[in-house]
Formats: C-alpha cells, structure tokens, sequence
C-alpha cells in the first residue's frame, strides 16, 4: 500500500492513518453492479478496500448508462460485474478486485459472503434482499442496505445482534412495482456516498447512523433513529445470543 496515494484522507482526523489501515485490511463484497454498486465500488476502490467481490449477473443495457459513471455504449451488452472488475482494477492496483457473473441463491450465498467484512446492496430486489439480511445475520455479517426511487435515496447499516435488521423494518420500505422504475440519474450516485460512509463507520467499530433518508427533490436529508423488533422472524431469536 502506497501511503502518498491516500494522504488526503488520511489529513482527516475521524480517519486518519489507522483509519486507512482498517480500510486496507477489509473485504467488501458487493451484490448489484448497477447504479448504486457500480458507484459505491468505485468509491471503495479508490480510497483503498483491501479486497472486493463483486456480484452480478445481468448485462449492461442502454438504460444504466444515465445513473453510471462506469459503462459506456461499447459495454452494452457485457456482464456488469466483469466491466467493472476491469475498469477497478486500472483505477487501483493495491486492491484486490474479483468479479463473480452469477446470479445470487440461498444454495451459494454463503460461500460468497463467509470472507466478507462487510456487504453493500445494489440490488433492486425485495426477496434478494431479504436473503442477503437472513445470511448476514446468520454469518453476524454487517451489511448496508440502500434503495432508490424516483428523486430518494435510503441508507441502512446493519450490524447483526447491534442493530435493527432489514427485516425488520422492510414493510415500511417502498419498493419498485416493476422492472422499470423511475430514477433520476444522479441519484444512485448520492446515495452510494451514504452507503460508503455508513460502510467505513462500520468498519471502523462505529454506530451506523440510522435509517438515513434523502429526499433529492426537497434538498433534504433526515436520520431516523429505528429500533429493533424483538419479534422479528430474521434477528428476533438472536436477541441474546
């Protein structure tokens, strides 16, 4: 690891050089290669993740190039997981980037996240969503959940046996009724940065914040303190373990 490449951010005093360790020595897998993963990915690429998995089975279309930074029109129709292992791996050579163009089951879910330091959702799936919370809780994995629609953006860390899980609150969450949902293109890009964030607080031994909502139309952004359900059917019975 070169230090001079993340001077910057080591400068920060809630980061600093032991802050730039943890991240070097972390391992974050990734499951959406779209708007959102593609965004937080690259984020994590650049500031220095020791290694990353990412995860996705479907191929870029003309309709991700307005909410990514990463794909152009030659990638239409190459697996996103591969075009942005390939883009990641010239962004930064310390980091260990692998790509995996599959499509995510409960038959292989725990074998690509028994390794991980922490998970981030860019997915658009309520019921793979909800695998990712159940294996995360299972394996007490932290992960970070994050959801777009139309001009809002929602964040929120997850920490097993600490923290609310998905499940938790997923009743109150929207989610899209179709294929093709309304976003606008900046969005997934503000709201991969809150991932990001809530990711390295986690990472290092930090809270998450919450469930952090951004409301891009109105310039907003509040922080809901959610509690735990003690009768929930994913984390309830781990209560005291």
């Amino acid at each position: 690891m070169n230090p001079s490449r993340y001077h910057r951010q080591t400068l920060v005093k809630t980061f600093g050089a032991e802050g730039q360790r943890c991240l070097h020595k972390a391992h974050a897998v990734v499951i959406g290669c779209g708007g959102l993963g593609s965004h937080s990915a690259s984020t994590l690429v650049r500031m220095g993740i020791g290694t990353i998995d990412l995860i996705d089975h479907d191929t870029v279309d003309l309709t991700n190039l307005h909410r990514t930074a990463v794909f152009s029109e030659a990638d239409i129709g190459k697996p996103k997981s591969e075009v942005l292992a390939a883009h990641l791996r010239t962004v930064n050579h310390d980091v260990a980037v692998y790509d995996h163009n599959i499509t995510v089951t409960k038959e292989n879910i725990i074998t690509l996240l028994d390794k991980a330091s922490i998970v981030l959702d860019g997915t658009d799936s309520l019921p793979l969503r909800q695998l990712i919370n159940q294996t995360a809780v299972d394996l007490k994995i932290p992960w970070v959940y994050a959801g777009v629609y139309e001009t809002c953006g929602m964040v929120l860390g997850i920490i097993p046996g600490k923290t609310p899980c998905f499940h938790c609150l997923a009743h109150t969450l929207p989610e899209p009724k179709t294929d093709a949902f309304p976003i606008h293109g900046y969005l997934p890009q503000i709201t991969a940065s809150f991932q990001v964030v809530e990711a390295i607080r986690i990472l290092q031994g930090k809270s998450p914040s919450g469930l952090i909502i951004y409301d891009a139309e109105q310039q907003r952004c509040e922080t809901l303190n959610v509690k735990r359900n003690p009768k929930c059917t994913c984390c309830g019975r781990n209560i005291h373990r």
